[in-house]
């Protein structure tokens, strides 16, 4: 198979709720790459966007970029101690390691992560494949055996830590999630350990009764409460301390920013659509009460070997999150299935279990 022979199935999102299955030659690594064979890919709210046509600038996609498999083999110049069997978690993001951004430290915002792309030519990730060639500094090997699809979370844990990290409540402090879909359940999971009262506001009633089940202190139903008026009355009148946006809309952000403590902070931790959407808020709040409005993307190294630590030594509990999975053939019914309101993390595995 790696003296060039063989082939793998790999699907692509052509357009959209259209998606093309390819047999393509399985590559051999070049001297700082490892071959990847699929376990597990996650379907992400990104790969959801762009099968539904709300992204379109990215067709044609080669998707799945929450992920997990197996070293197949490994280029000679790839410095970490791999292979072939060892079980990896993959940060599919790019990170040129030469701009400034990478250079100052944030390379969760390289300036050349999509430099690589060429018109017209499939690309992306490769998750939803049954296998995917790799930089070495993309792989991070478990430390021990995982189940499939919770190592396959890796990626947007990592993400969830990293904004927790950047915006840590204090003990004693209130944190707030809006929204309780994947995204705001695993900062739910995260801020356990912090010691803050965490409070989580979602519309939705199986999502607020899974909240409480993973830890919650109180929840909020902003389709019938006042979500200002109800954070105030959970702190006494001071507001929350920090607030993570899981959501993307713009109302959620504006009331968040309003129903902050003095100093209090909003991160900004989901996408908005469509781009260039506009939020109104009274700048006086800012200027009253010092609250400071930012946000989070993406992950940087030290994130992901976090998260690949953390579920490897089950500190975290991904278990409540795992709804179902479907054969790779079947991607259309994952994306059919991630859509509902009663799943959390669906999965893509190329062997269907």
């Amino acid at each position: 198979m790696l003296n060039g022979a063989g082939s793998y199935r790999r699907s692509v999102i052509t357009g959209p709720r259209q998606i093309a299955f390819e047999e393509v030659a399985i590559p051999l690594p070049g001297p700082s790459q490892v071959l990847v064979k699929v376990a597990a890919a996650a379907v992400c709210t990104w790969e959801q966007r762009v099968y539904a046509g709300i992204d379109s600038w990215s067709y044609p996609l080669v998707g799945g970029h929450e992920f997990a498999g197996e070293v197949i083999a490994v280029g000679p110049k790839v410095s970490q101690p791999l292979a072939p069997g060892d079980q990896v978690a993959v940060a599919g993001l790019r990170r040129c390691g030469e701009c400034w951004a990478c250079r100052r430290g944030y390379d969760n915002v390289c300036d050349n992560q999509h430099s690589a792309r060429e018109p017209g030519k499939a690309w992306g990730p490769g998750g939803f494949g049954e296998y995917a060639l790799l930089e070495g500094y993309q792989i991070y090997r478990y430390p021990r055996p995982v189940h499939a699809l919770e190592a396959a979370l890796a990626e947007p844990l990592a993400c969830v830590l990293h904004d927790v990290k950047r915006f840590t409540p204090r003990r004693g402090d209130t944190a707030v999630i809006v929204g309780a879909g994947i995204m705001g359940l695993l900062h739910l999971a995260a801020l356990r350990s912090t010691g803050a009262v965490v409070v989580v506001s979602e519309p939705d009633a199986t999502r607020r009764t899974k909240a409480l089940e993973m830890g919650a202190h109180a929840v909020i139903d902003p389709s019938t409460e006042d979500y200002v008026e109800s954070v105030k009355r959970l702190t006494e009148g001071r507001g929350a301390n920090v607030t993570y946006v899981a959501i993307g809309l713009p109302s959620a952000i504006e009331q968040s920013v309003h129903a902050a403590a003095k100093r209090g902070v909003v991160s900004v931790y989901a996408s908005v659509h469509p781009r260039g959407t506009l939020i109104q808020v009274d700048p006086n709040v800012f200027h009253h009460k010092e609250v400071v409005l930012s946000g989070s993307v993406a992950q940087d190294h030290e994130d992901f070997l976090d998260a690949v630590w953390s579920i490897a030594h089950q500190t975290i509990d991904l278990k409540p999150l795992l709804s179902c999975s479907f054969p790779l053939g079947q991607l259309a019914d994952a994306f059919a299935a991630a859509a509902r309101p009663d799943t959390y993390r669906v999965f893509v595995t190329p062997d269907g279990v």
